[in-house]
């Protein structure tokens, strides 16, 4: 059970980069329609709640950046933001870096219980194993949110990575 969850973590974030490298910056702020949110909001969002939701239950910090909290935390928007935005390249170090580390942290405590449930409505999880579950599934829900975001915004190749020469900045 451990090895899959991590392999699929790990399949999902390669699927989660690769949207990321086919991203310019330009398009990573776009807002098309009534958005509250765009591609670069999601994919921070996904570091960032993937961190704070998995490490405190393991009784640790998270490896969140502060400014990273007040920028990409449930409830927040680009509306709302008063600093820069950390670049693509960024996010996509900390993207990259997280399932590793995730993995060594996590390793041989998935079926662990926590000490108090997470509760989704009238569904609890117990276990460090079913957070983890349960983030894979969120990180989906956002990849999801950036293709619609890039798909309004006019994007039809949603895949094809980016490169210097044809990056839009």
């Amino acid at each position: 059970m451990e090895d899959m969850l991590f392999k699929q973590m790990q399949f999902v974030r390669n699927r989660t980069i690769a949207a990321l490298d086919a991203t310019t910056e330009q398009l990573a702020d776009e807002m098309p329609g009534n958005v509250k949110n765009t591609v670069r909001w999601n994919l921070g969002h996904i570091f960032v709640s993937q961190d704070t939701l998995l490490y405190p239950f393991l009784g640790e910090e998270h490896h969140v950046p502060k400014d990273y909290l007040e920028l990409f935390a449930r409830g927040s928007s680009p509306h709302q933001w008063k600093t820069n935005p950390p670049t693509l390249k960024e996010i996509r170090n900390y993207l990259v870096e997280q399932p590793s580390r995730v993995q060594k942290d996590f390793a041989g405590k998935l079926e662990e219980p926590i000490q108090q449930p997470f509760k989704l409505g009238d569904y609890e999880l117990t276990t460090l194993g079913e957070l983890l579950s349960f983030a894979i599934w969120h990180e989906g829900l956002h990849q999801g949110a950036i293709n619609t975001i890039k798909r309004a915004a006019g994007t039809e190749d949603l895949w094809s990575k980016v490169t210097e020469k044809n990056q839009l900045v």
